[in-house]
């Protein structure tokens, strides 16, 4: 008889160990399931870095063969931004509202002057003159590789 109650002392004991491994399995799975969903929460308000494509609207003037920024958003440098014209024979700088050169013709790519309202795009017919029909002006935007617009002034 001493036997089976050893026996059944070790069962038991035994019994207990395992729920008591159980219990700690869950606690920590429960531990790491709050971290993770926290960390989310966190996160998520916190924000990410992604850089967005921002917004630019142009009007255009194709009696001063101009392109002018209407509005634009916050902190976008010119640098920033390729400028690409579908007719090669015509040539175009960037300029202030206050009409000062932003960089040197057909460049951007040193100007360090955020795009602001007022801001235009000047094409340039002297070398052709007498030009005659529709260019086409791209702006792509470099940190996001994405197209601000496309305008088209009629000369």
């Amino acid at each position: 008889m001493g036997k089976m109650k050893a026996n059944r002392k070790f069962k038991q004991a035994d019994e207990r160990a395992v729920s008591a491994v159980i219990g700690v399995i869950l606690m920590v799975a429960i531990t790491v399931a709050i971290a993770a969903t926290v960390y989310v929460y966190v996160s998520g308000m916190i924000g990410g870095t992604k850089t967005q494509t921002p917004n630019v609207a142009c009007t255009t003037d194709s009696t001063t063969n101009k392109i002018q920024v209407a509005t634009a958003d916050s902190n976008i440098k010119w640098k920033d931004i390729v400028v690409t014209v579908d007719n090669s024979t015509v040539n175009w700088q960037v300029f202030t509202a206050s009409a000062t050169a932003i960089d040197l013709a057909m460049h951007t790519d040193l100007a360090t002057a955020d795009v602001t309202a007022g801001d235009y795009l000047l094409l340039d017919f002297t070398a052709h003159p007498g030009y005659q029909g529709n260019v086409r002006v791209t702006l792509k935007y470099t940190p996001t590789n994405s197209l601000l617009g496309s305008w088209t002034v009629n000369v």
